[in-house]
């Protein structure tokens, strides 16, 4: 595996104790290599910085995860997650050991693992369409009224359902242990590249959800008098009109982690982040920014 020597880090502005551990990475591990830093909201303003780049370096929760791998992903830059929220199923390191231990991913030890995304396409009448991707899940829910929304969903062109209540979420894999989580969806392995239909707050909400084969294309369109909103992994948002469609397809389009772990060791993490051994769960993982 190639070390690594151009670096950016992605940190979480609000967090002090994220851009001190930025500060200290850049300090213990600066002899040979470049650094560059950035916050996760001003990121877009580091595009001749992130073509450069061989490695980046998120600290935080999940959501400045999802923020660096949607940088990251368009040019193939593996990603190196630091945690420092609450469950942090994406991260391979937590704060407290990462200086001790982030020289040993920077010198190409660790293994890289793929995680696929999902391309939403909404058709935008004579303009161009609406394309967005997400490693995380792909959300079509009720807008500011508080009222009930009606969402068609077709997979493969036949009917599974049109749910009526708070929306759908479409996951992939890697967003199986968050929202789709929190709603009582199953957890899926990482590396999957089969995706996850589940309706939110519906009559049907104890149906678990249909688990589909990469190939499956789902769309879901609106189909209640209100307006709706599509969310990409928490932060990306697109207005719905009443009638529209999204289009939801895996279309090999992934984000790539460092791991120190075995694959299978996923697992045991996730009994562990869950507290399942112990024989009671945390309160529903939900995203942090």
């Amino acid at each position: 595996m190639p070390s690594y020597h151009n670096i950016g880090i992605v940190h979480n502005g609000e967090l002090a104790e994220a851009d001190e551990l930025a500060k200290k990475l850049t300090s213990s591990y600066g002899a040979g290599r470049d650094w560059w830093l950035a916050t996760q909201t001003d990121l877009d303003e580091q595009e001749d910085k992130l073509a450069e780049s061989d490695l980046i370096i998120t600290i935080g929760g999940d959501g400045t995860i999802l923020r660096g791998a949607h940088a990251a992903a368009s040019q193939d830059i593996p990603i190196l997650g630091i945690n420092m929220g609450r469950v942090g199923f994406m991260s391979d390191i937590e704060n407290k050991d990462a200086v001790d231990e982030v020289g040993w991913y920077l010198d190409g030890n660790a293994r890289i693992e793929q995680r696929f995304m999902l391309k939403a396409v909404v058709a935008n009448g004579a303009d161009e369409p609406v394309s967005v991707l997400a490693l995380n899940d792909v959300t079509v829910a009720r807008g500011a009224h508080l009222r009930v929304i009606e969402v068609s969903t077709v997979v493969d062109g036949v009917h599974l359902a049109t749910y009526r209540g708070d929306g759908v979420v479409v996951s992939t894999a890697t967003g199986s242990t968050g929202y789709s989580l929190a709603l009582g969806g199953p957890v899926m392995d990482p590396t999957s590249q089969d995706f996850l239909v589940k309706p939110i707050a519906s009559h049907m909400s104890q149906f678990g959800g249909a688990i589909l084969q990469s190939s499956s294309t789902v769309e879901l369109t609106v189909e209640a008098y209100e307006d709706a909103t599509l969310n990409a992994d928490g932060f990306i948002d697109h207005t719905l009109r009443a009638g529209q469609t999204v289009t939801i397809t895996q279309a090999g389009d992934y984000a790539s982690f460092l791991r120190r772990k075995p694959a299978a060791d996923f697992w045991g993490d996730l009994a562990t982040r869950l507290e399942l051994r112990k024989g009671s769960v945390k309160s529903s993982p939900r995203r942090r920014i």
